[in-house]
């Protein structure tokens, strides 16, 4: 009895198994030279990190969009009964989700505002910006200003922006 393949063993006097089968495995599979597969799988990173790039930073826009209207319908089914007793029940969610966009804003796009000290800390202001194709600097700016300022903003806004529920934006 044989001890081995004879196509793996040609040339070789002591061929193991798993050497024989790793060699056939790349004859059935066509991977002769394993580097032009790779370069390939490099070709193939290159083409699809731009278009996953695209398609990611909407749909995380949109899930934290959908998980902040979670959280606050949570959060007011949690506490119904406090609400009789107190105005002020929804500091608390506004200042959670503040720290969470704050968080986003921060991580994914290096956000920062700068002059957030010329705002008045009572009384009103005006403050002109300018948004993109969806609103989401606005977020960011009004999460900034709930948390080092402690009180909501009112701002003219794209149509876009009266489509998210009251609760989440003050």
């Amino acid at each position: 009895m044989l001890h081995g393949n004879h196509s793996c063993m040609k040339g070789h006097e002591t061929a193991s198994y798993i050497s024989c089968f790793i060699h056939l495995w790349e004859e059935w599979i066509g991977l002769g030279n394993l580097e032009d597969y790779l370069s390939y799988l490099d070709y193939l990173v290159w083409v699809f990190t731009p278009l996953a790039v695209v398609f990611i930073l909407p749909f995380f826009i949109v899930l934290f969009l959908y998980l902040s209207i979670l959280f606050l319908h949570v959060y007011k089914r949690k506490n119904e009964l406090k609400e009789a007793y107190s105005n002020n029940l929804w500091d608390c969610a506004r200042k959670t989700l503040a720290t969470l966009w704050d968080g986003h804003a921060t991580i994914w796009h290096g956000y920062e505002i700068h002059g957030l000290e010329k705002i008045p800390d009572q009384g009103p202001a005006l403050i002109v910006y300018y948004h993109g194709a969806i609103p989401i600097d606005y977020y960011y700016f009004l999460a900034n200003v709930i948390i080092q300022k402690g009180r909501t903003c009112h701002s003219v806004a794209d149509h876009m922006l009266f489509k998210i529920p009251e609760k989440v934006i003050g």
